[in-house]
């Protein structure tokens, strides 16, 4: 009786009731029978204050979302994958510093040994898996991809993004290795050691892995995307799981939070806050499926989640004895500021948000900055240019002038631009909320354009042996296109000498050997950096 008492109680100045009113302003754009919408869920030290639906579960029934309504994780499930993972380490069945291919020997050999733990981080180096089908030709939805089509896929990747350990960047694909290593450790298929040893301990009574897209799940959502003429249907349909693909409710959600604050997995429940180190020494948030970090000064155990039309976020405030869920069916509905919406109105002791010291832009200097940048690391191309007084990313993020010289970009990325002594940019150095810093080259101040000539000999195939893949690059109204299996076309916007924008699939540049002959075209983007594919005439 004792800790139902102290779990209802709330703020002094937020009530129940008020509770309920917060929640229904937080998410009235969803308050209809016209929308889809989000299913939320709060607990206070294991009791249940607040489970509501808002909007529809499925158009064509008129069906709403209620609290007993199952939508789809996105990636928070990367935390009950590690669980299933940090079992098999608690009884010594892996070593979080083994091998990967003590159990993965198909996966090449890289230099620095890959280990379960870079796995777990997003520190392995690992290409995003989604992207090279894409590269294949694709993209997610197009394809149904299984989890034998994925694990093939990656270990016939030859590179790395980067050393082994070196950098965090995130990628799908650690974790899409990880349900194969347990199946082959337990000699259990991973669901259902997941049910066994994961699901049924915390109570989840209504969550399992989307192993089989095509099985009825009753009270199941359907996600959508919002296109120029309405709602559409945005279904993930692939049999991938493991890096996301968990059904589950909020309601079961909040058991979760409240079995790993129990501790009901023993030290696998400490062992997933434990937060990955870098081979430069430098600690990041991400820990083992989970991010470890602060939200206004207090601790926050969460993790964000987006698969086809869901958008989720799950958090659990320790100090607070506080968890929020969020589980959402509309295409970029932002979940993880509904949760701290909620989370402001729970937690008195928030620090206030910080206060950036502003100012307006002397136009003249940033003016200079003006340009194309390129990643250091990704090869991601970005435009700086001027609006209205301001400089902007183009497509992306405004940069705020702060009252040193710098800029903010975003809520908290620190930008400064380095130049050369008469001024000019030389590039960006950004500094990260987590610590880590960036840097964009600057490439030009204006964008290339190229003749028919400089294009001409850009043409002909393009073979990439990792992903088996030829992409046919032609001329068509005076651009260049890419073609990467008929009806897939992409259309390349100039922007420095030899390198173009190519949309959803990042930056395409070639290089050319001494005679000025472009012998190799590569593409770059943020979750795979350079995939090199050869000119095959």
């Amino acid at each position: 009786m004792k800790r139902l008492l102290a779990c209802l109680a709330l703020p002094a100045a937020l009530g129940a009731q008020d509770l309920t009113a917060v929640a229904d302003k937080v998410f009235a754009p969803w308050n209809s029978t016209h929308t889809p919408g989000c299913a939320v869920g709060v607990s206070r030290n294991g009791t249940t204050i607040l489970a509501r639906g808002y909007g529809m579960a499925d158009l064509e029934t008129g069906t709403p979302i209620s609290a007993q309504t199952i939508l789809e994780s996105g990636s928070v499930a990367k935390q009950f994958t590690a669980t299933a993972v940090l079992l098999l380490v608690a009884e010594g069945k892996i070593r979080l510093d083994d091998d990967v291919r003590k159990f993965v020997p198909e996966l090449p050999q890289y230099g620095r040994t890959i280990t379960i733990r870079h796995l777990l981080s997003h520190t392995s180096g690992l290409r995003e898996w989604s992207n090279l089908v894409a590269d294949q030709g694709y993209p997610r939805g197009t394809r149904v991809t299984t989890q034998t089509d994925l694990v093939d896929l990656i270990v016939r990747q030859k590179v790395l993004n980067y050393p082994v350990g070196d950098f965090y960047s995130y990628t799908n694909s650690g974790f899409a290795l990880l349900p194969t290593i347990v199946e082959r450790v337990s000699g259990m298929p991973f669901a259902q050691f997941s049910a066994d040893r994961v699901f049924k301990p915390a109570g989840m009574t209504d969550t399992r892995w989307r192993d089989d897209y095509t099985v009825i799940v009753p009270r199941r959502a359907q996600a959508y995307s919002r296109r120029n003429d309405g709602w559409r249907l945005e279904m993930p349909f692939e049999n991938v799981h493991g890096p996301g693909g968990l059904l589950t409710t909020v309601g079961d959600w909040l058991k979760w939070n409240d079995a790993l604050s129990t501790r009901t997995f023993g030290a696998a429940s400490d062992s997933l806050l434990s937060q990955a180190t870098l081979t430069s020494g430098r600690k990041i948030p991400y820990a083992m499926g989970m991010i470890n970090g602060t939200y206004r000064g207090t601790t926050e155990w969460a993790h964000s989640g987006s698969t086809a039309g869901y958008s989720t976020y799950l958090a659990r405030y320790p100090s607070a004895g506080l968890s929020i869920a969020v589980l959402c069916n509309a295409a970029g509905a932002p979940a993880t500021s509904y949760v701290h919406q909620l989370a402001d109105a729970l937690i008195p002791e928030l620090a206030p948000l910080a206060a950036w010291d502003t100012t307006v832009a002397d136009p003249n200097r940033i003016a200079r900055y003006t340009g194309i940048y390129r990643d250091d690391r990704t090869h991601d191309i970005s435009e700086l240019f001027l609006e209205r007084g301001q400089l902007r990313i183009r497509g992306g993020a405004t940069l705020r002038a702060l009252r040193d010289g710098d800029f903010l970009m975003g809520a908290a990325s620190r930008v400064h631009v380095n130049t050369s002594a008469d001024g000019s940019p030389t590039g960006v150095r950004i500094l990260a909320p987590d610590g880590d810093t960036l840097t964009w080259t600057f490439a030009s101040a204006a964008r290339w354009h190229p003749t028919d000539g400089q294009l001409q000999g850009l043409t002909g195939r393009w073979y990439q042996t990792e992903i088996d893949a030829t992409w046919t690059a032609k001329i068509e109204k005076g651009a260049l296109l890419l073609e990467l299996r008929p009806g897939t076309q992409v259309v390349l916007i100039p922007a420095s000498v030899d390198a173009f924008e190519a949309g959803a699939y990042g930056t395409i540049w070639f290089t050319r050997d001494k005679k000025g002959t472009a012998t190799a075209m590569h593409l770059g983007a943020s979750r795979v950096w350079d995939l090199v594919f050869a000119h095959t005439k």
